[in-house]
Parts: C-alpha cells; structure tokens; sequence
C-alpha cells in the first residue's frame, strides 16, 4: 500500500489528531482513554466503534472496520490512499514528495544526506570544542559555572568565536560544500548570496540524538544579552519538538525512571553529579512528541522544573501533556529552597537532593499542594477557585478509583463533598471508563479467571495482548527481547507486527502506527492489525502481564506440540504425561 516515504507517513498521521478528523462526522463520547460512537460505517443502535486519540487508531467491534486517520478518510469519504494522503497533507501544510516518483533509491538518498548532516554536525562539534582553550571569556565562564575540564569534553561542550565565518570556512576546508553546510543549520544565507555563520561568540552545546548522532546545537550568551539560547534550525535531522537532551544518554542508564529538568544545563549538571537518567527539552516548552519518547523507554517521569513562577507553571503543564501516556507515572520534585537543581546541589548537596528525590510527591499531590498556595481555602470563593483548578487535572485520571482517591484528599482540605467534586469535573463516580459492551468484545484479561474454554482463541488472544503490549511500550521489548522470537507467533499478521517493533527497536525509531498498517496489502490485514493495536491490557503491572504472556504462549504452545507428538505416535501416553506435568 505504501508509496510515500515512512517519514511522511508518520508525519501525517502526527499531525492530524484522528479525533478532530473522525468527531466532525461521528458524534463520541469519552470512554477511559478513548472515545466511543456509533459507527459509521453499518448501523448499529450501541456504540461499537472506538476511537484511540493516543493510539491515533479506530476500530469497530461490530463490522470490523479499522485502521488509523488515513484509513478512516479513505473508508469515510471513498478515496484512494493516495488522495487521502494528499488531503490530509494539506490540512497539516506538509509539502509531499510525487508517490509516482517515490522509490527505495529516493529513500536511500534521503538517508545518505541524513549520514552526511550527522558528518557535518560532528566536524562542527569538533571545532567548537577546539576553540575552548584559547579563548578566555569561555574558559572564565565554566569556572564561575563549577563546570570542569573533564564535563565540558564528556558533554562536547564548546565555543563559537566572535567571527563570521570561521566555523563556515573551517567546514569548507574539511571538504564540504556550501548548499550542505546551510541544510545542517550552520550558517545564514545573505541576500547577497553570501554565507555566515549562525552560532557566533557563543557557549556551544552538542546536541544528540536518541542514537548518539550529532544532530545540532543549543547556544548560550556569556552575559546578559538576549536572546539568552539559540539553537539548530529544523532541518532533516534536528527537531526541538521532537527531540530531547541527553536522552542517548539516560536510555542506556537502566533506571526505571527519568528526572525531566528545564534546559540543557541542567541536566548537564545533574548527569554530571551521577544522575545519567536525566534528560531535557531543548530550549521549547514540553511537547507531546518528547512525552512520547519518554514513555518508550521508562515507566515514570520525574518533573524538576525551576521553582520560580515560570518553572512551576511549566510543570502543570507538562503534567497535562505526560497524562495522556497512562502507563507513565509522574511525579515532582520541587526543590523550593533553590532556583534550579544545580543550585540546590551546590548548596546542600547530593544528600539532600537524594532525600528530595526519594521523598517525591505524585504529580496529583503536588498540584493539590501547589493550587493550595494559590488560594484561600477559609474563603468560599478560594474553595471553588481551588476544586475548579484541580478539576481540569481529576478529568486526566484513568479510574474511578484514583478519581476517587483524590477526590476524598480534595475533600477533606475543602469541606465539600467528593461526589460534588466528581461532578464538577463532569465524570461519573464508580462507572467503568469503557462502554460494557465494548470491553466485552474488545479484550479479555488473561488471567485465571478468564481463560476461554477453547485453548486455540486463548493462545492466539494471548499472542495478540502480547504484541499489542510491546507495540505501545517499547522498554518493555527491550527487556524481554531475548525471551521472544517470531517462533512464538503462528499468525502473519502478529508476526509482521513483532518483525516491525524489532526494526524499530534495532533501528532506534519511534514506532508507528500508521507506517505499519501502511505495509499490509489487504483491507482485511489492516482491519486486524488495526483491532490488535486497540487491544487495551487492563493490568497495572505491564511488566508482570508481559511476562505472563510469555509464559503462557509458551505453555500452551509447549502442550500443542506434545499433543501432536502424541497423536502422531511419536511418543507415549507416559511421556506426554511427564512433558505435561513439567510445565
């Protein structure tokens, strides 16, 4: 199906958030994380059709129609794949290249000029590293900064001089021409066609990516000027919207959780003190493609923005965003004796940040805490300014029961009753976060309880919740990659999925829902593809149902064969028996 690059078609479908395209059609109700309605694609009287904004995927229980926002454009309005490409590229302003003219040689060029920027990138970080020695103003600046030779070479950290084309020149010199300097965010073109340099008199950060490429930079002032950052213009390799500081570092650091801190010097220094799981956003506010990163590789967020006014209402923010990826916990760290972790170490060191760090409040305490300060709570007024405050971020939880928990906590500050509460962020108390129906068709819990009597739909259900499962949690494949293969998976269609988040996973890529639906040939193959990535594993504990899962295909898979071994007289009741008794 697929005549576009990967790239665009990610881009796409990140673009188009699949609830704006379906709800100007279908009309759909809040159910958990996704959304219910009646489908429109065969008539129903209870909703079946379910739309996943996070999964960026709809899928109806009843027809059997699904897919992602490319799909539903082609099914709703009958048009191509092509022509619903093109449509949805121009509703986001993405310039498309020619499918007719799209092939593997294109993509192989595109990957070429991707190697060269890093190439680029790389020689530029060099020559800025360069100049640190011989220039005063920058070495003066890391001292008063505590920063050390050994950081600023481990973190390639460096200087542009005061010139206008040094850096270009230098470049030129190591071979590279003028039209691929520009395409890596180097230099500034002149309208009388001349280059300069870009970054100039600057403290210089080297920015990777998740991969270790050098893909760009940030740029600091060494006084008071503005603007105080700069960095790396978009360009084929570096997105600030996208990519994170220091996370090819805080990947590898094996911790369950990473420390999210304001800029890039932070987390310098907090990787610098011993904390490499710490990671940054590169001069931007927070955004959902970095929340997403995130949730690939750990399982909770630790926010420690600045404590300052601006710091603070940051954190709330990123809040909201982190709140959308529910198998990510979150929580605060919030230094107020100090501006910025750097200094907070400074002054009451590592210990003391230690005992922050494990004495972190959950996301939802330390907004109850924050929006506390912010009113009166003696004064009616300050009381419905406070619930209305809380209320915005109660409506981002995933149960009744947290819904619950919080609402109480609420409750007794306030003096109002938790169901008035409830109702004030418009959710209804103790009901179950999906329609009934549709949960009963949508998935089953693999547990003792509720194993299908048929032993064949259960394997095949349980393969199904596997691959879903390690679709969506990327940390989790990596943990237990050594114990899964293809082997395991008799239906092409899990098959294609798990060879596709083991590309990815070896590549370093993000996956995507619509690039692989976009690799099945037949309506019928996206339709089930598209109904195993809306498997939703009901378990609190994805590690421990991953390692069931495994388990279990292994069993059952395990007693398929000896049961045909056995009927195929290869070995004995006995033998059966013992092979059974194993396991």
């Amino acid at each position: 199906m697929a005549v576009f690059p990967d790239y665009v078609i990610r881009e796409i479908a990140e673009k188009n958030d699949i609830y704006d395209i379906v709800s100007q059609s279908v009309t759909l109700k809040k159910a958990g994380s996704s959304y219910i309605g009646l489908c429109p694609f065969h008539n129903e009287k209870t909703p079946s059709f379910s739309v996943s904004p996070r999964r960026g995927i709809f899928k109806c229980f009843g027809c059997g129609e699904g897919g992602d926002v490319i799909g539903f454009v082609m099914k709703s309005e009958n048009l191509s794949f092509v022509e619903a490409v093109t449509k949805l590229a121009s509703r986001a302003g993405i310039q498309l290249p020619e499918a007719k003219n799209f092939d593997s040689h294109k993509a192989a060029k595109r990957k070429e000029k991707a190697e060269l920027l890093h190439a680029i990138n790389r020689d530029a970080a060099e020559f800025f590293y360069a100049n640190v020695k011989s220039n005063p103003q920058i070495i003066d600046y890391f001292k008063k900064r505590q920063i050390s030779g050994s950081v600023v070479k481990a973190f390639w950290l460096g200087y542009a001089p005061d010139s206008w084309t040094s850096l270009f020149d230098y470049l030129k010199s190591k071979g590279y021409n003028e039209g691929d300097i520009y395409d890596a965010g180097l230099v500034q073109r002149h309208e009388s066609g001349r280059y300069y340099d870009f970054f100039r008199n600057r403290l210089t950060i080297t920015i990777f990516d998740v991969n270790s490429n050098v893909i760009g930079f940030s740029a600091r002032v060494l006084d008071n000027s503005l603007p105080k950052y700069i960095n790396t213009r978009e360009t084929v390799v570096f997105s600030k919207q996208k990519n994170l500081y220091g996370l090819n570092i805080a990947r590898k650091s094996k911790k369950n959780f990473c420390i999210l801190c304001e800029g890039c010097m932070d987390a310098i220094a907090l990787i610098s003190y011993g904390y490499t799981n710490t990671v940054a956003p590169l001069g931007t506010s927070f955004t959902e493609e970095q929340a997403k990163q995130l949730s690939r590789y750990f399982e909770e967020v630790v926010i420690c923005f600045d404590s300052d006014s601006a710091g603070r209402k940051a954190t709330n923010r990123a809040i909201s965003i982190l709140r959308a990826f529910p198998n990510l916990k979150i929580s605060v760290l919030n230094l107020k004796a100090r501006k910025d972790p750097d200094e907070f170490i400074k002054e009451y060191g590592i210990d003391s940040f230690n005992s922050h760090l494990a004495s972190r409040k959950s996301d939802m305490e330390y907004l109850i805490e924050y929006f506390g300060e912010q009113y009166n709570l003696k004064l009616s007024d300050g009381k419905l300014g406070f619930i209305s405050s809380m209320a915005e971020y109660l409506r981002l939880l995933p149960s009744s029961v947290e819904l619950d928990v919080y609402a109480n906590i609420i409750s007794e500050k306030t003096g109002v009753q938790a169901s008035s509460i409830i109702a004030q962020t418009g959710l209804k108390k103790a009901e179950s976060a999906a329609n009934p129906t549709l949960n009963a068709d949508v998935i089953n819990v693999v547990n003792k309880g509720s194993i299908p009597s048929d032993d064949r739909e259960y394997l095949e259900k349980t393969r199904a919740l596997l691959v879903s499962t390690l679709f969506y949690d990327v940390k989790l494949f990596a943990k237990y990659r050594d114990r899964i293969s293809e082997t395991m998976f008799e239906n092409p269609i899990h098959r294609r999925i798990f060879s596709y988040i083991k590309e990815c996973f070896e590549n370093g890529d993000n996956v995507s829902q619509s690039t692989l639906l976009s690799k099945f040939d037949t309506k019928e193959d996206v339709n089930t593809a598209s109904g195993i990535l809306a498997l939703d594993v009901q378990s609190d504990d994805t590690d421990r149902a991953v390692s069931d899962y495994i388990n279990q295909i292994n069993q059952k898979a395990g007693t398929e064969r000896a049961m045909r071994l056995l009927q195929e007289g290869a070995i004995s009741l006995e033998e059966f028996n013992e092979i059974i008794n194993k396991r």
